[in-house]
């Protein structure tokens, strides 16, 4: 699976605590078996939220992370807080 980081994304990145960095990581490694076998996975908090091809996971305690799925490829458009994902996609 070929990942993609959006601009938004990196820059949420970059933002976030060495800690919070390090379970984006974690997150983005894991990823295809999260989606492989999600009851697994229950922890990662992998849900579909929105009508469109948006995903949602969590990452850490406090942060959650939003991707497109298109084939083999994940492009993760969003990091933010519960509250900042919920007005994200009410933008959409």
């Amino acid at each position: 699976m070929t990942v993609t980081l959006k601009e938004r994304f990196l820059r949420a990145c970059g933002a976030a605590n060495t800690s919070s960095q390090a379970s984006i990581f974690q997150m983005i490694l894991n990823l295809e078996a999260m989606l492989r076998d999600p009851q697994r996975h229950r922890g990662a908090g992998l849900r579909k939220p929105h009508p469109s091809s948006i995903w949602e996971t969590r990452v850490g305690f406090s942060l959650r992370a939003l991707f497109l799925l298109r084939h083999d490829e994940a492009i993760f458009v969003f990091l933010g807080t519960h509250d900042e994902v919920k007005r994200f996609l009410r933008g959409l």
